[in-house]
């Protein structure tokens, strides 16, 4: 594994959204407003080109633009998804992760052919490993890709962390670090030993959920406990509205965000 840049990855990571204008493009201002707003509000690492961020709906240069843009304008953690759309175009983005700044690069397995071989997965996997010069997170979302990441696939290919959006506890013990991805199951998954998690709903209410993760991080348990509550019960505002409802709440804790995302995404009912 290559180790060109060290990090230490533990704690809050925010998917951040990607806003549009009217005219569909990317909103470069309100992007560079939401990374200030979310810096100023205790978070410390976000990924960038996300599900969250629609990533699928996005060209290639526009992937690359944004990941240039929050290395200039954020001041912490980056993570660089690149979605498994094929192994040519995933090997150029694990590359800009290199040249453009990322801390670390983020790899789904392929997302259309489902049900492939864990032999195949793994070549997929191990080829773009070994093209990264930073630390390499495998990110489990069996839900889209229809290759779920297994024990055998996490021993065979070196990484750094996990991310499992399926929230399978079972694979924490075969990674060297787990990052639940869930804006509600939080504080079990910690107190069994995951070194964070990944959640959407930080977009909106940042503070909210860097004070959970300061509790995990000092083991107050207690607290943390009744605070896992507040947070569950605010994600699930979320559960059924998504990507656009998120849009919609952001723009008003920063007036002016755009909530246009692209389709097949709509935008929602205002909540």
């Amino acid at each position: 594994m290559h180790q060109g840049r060290k990090v230490d990855m533990k704690g809050l990571i925010v998917p951040v959204l990607t806003p549009f204008k009217d005219s569909g493009e990317i909103d470069r201002d309100a992007f560079v407003r939401h990374l200030e707003f979310l810096a100023n509000h205790g978070v410390h690492q976000i990924m960038v080109n996300g599900t969250t961020g629609e990533f699928y709906s996005l060209l290639p240069k526009e992937r690359k633009m944004l990941l240039k843009l929050a290395r200039r304008h954020f001041p912490g953690v980056i993570v660089l998804h690149a979605g498994g759309c094929g192994l040519a175009q995933n090997r150029i983005e694990v590359r800009w992760a290199n040249q453009f700044g990322a801390d670390t690069i983020a790899v789904l397995p392929p997302i259309y052919p489902a049900g492939l071989s864990e032999a195949g997965v793994i070549e997929y996997l191990r080829a773009l490993e070994a093209e990264a010069d930073v630390p390499f997170i495998l990110y489990n979302f069996p839900k889209h890709t229809g290759n779920a990441l297994t024990p055998e696939i996490l021993k065979a290919v070196p990484h750094y962390a996990l991310k499992d959006s399926a929230q399978n506890l079972e694979l924490m013990e075969h990674t060297p670090r787990y990052f639940i991805g869930s804006s509600t199951n939080i504080y079990e998954p910690v107190r069994q030993g995951a070194a964070g998690f990944v959640a959407a709903t930080a977009n909106v209410r940042p503070e909210l959920y860097s004070d959970f993760e300061t509790l995990l991080a000092a083991a107050r348990s207690e607290e943390a406990a009744v605070m896992q509550d507040e947070v569950r019960a605010y994600s699930a505002r979320f559960s059924v509205g998504g990507v656009p409802a998120l849009k919609q709440a952001l723009a008003r804790m920063l007036p002016g965000y755009p909530v246009q995302v692209r389709a097949p995404l709509c935008v929602s009912p205002v909540l």
